[in-house]
């Protein structure tokens, strides 16, 4: 089996409409970052019935932050995507977000889909090198 250990810089898609739109697939450090970033812990003091108090530990999850840094990670580039006004929307958190969470479901519909053919391929790399090796 061949691994390769170089990270993924993502692959380009050109968008419906102009533009296009550079995606990659988060990594499991990127998952463990966003569970850290997103999960604030609250320490609580435990009384039970006969037994000494312990300070336990309470997570608290923010799924907003989470959903936010995923696209973030998720989403790396794009060109030629454009406000009301012509001018260059930047790539960049809020922005990203922004678009992900538009009424109009188009571009997050996109991005879900895209998303879903780099695992799908990537599955079917890893299955393809495994036959072979």
């Amino acid at each position: 089996m061949v691994f390769d250990f170089e990270e993924s810089v993502g692959v380009w898609f050109d968008y419906p409409g102009g533009g296009r739109i550079q995606l990659r697939l988060p990594t499991v450090d990127d998952y463990v970052r966003i569970d850290k970033e997103s999960n604030e812990n609250r320490p609580y003091l435990h009384e039970a019935k006969d037994k000494p108090p312990v300070v336990l530990n309470h997570r608290i999850p923010d799924p907003d932050k989470a959903a936010r840094l995923l696209n973030d990670c998720t989403i790396i580039a794009w060109e030629d995507f454009l406000d009301k006004n012509g001018k260059p929307i930047p790539c960049n958190i809020d922005a990203k977000n922004a678009l992900m969470r538009m009424k109009d479901p188009a571009f997050r519909d996109f991005v879900n889909a895209k998303l879903k053919a780099l695992d799908e391929a990537g599955k079917a790399a890893a299955e393809e090198a495994e036959k072979n090796s």
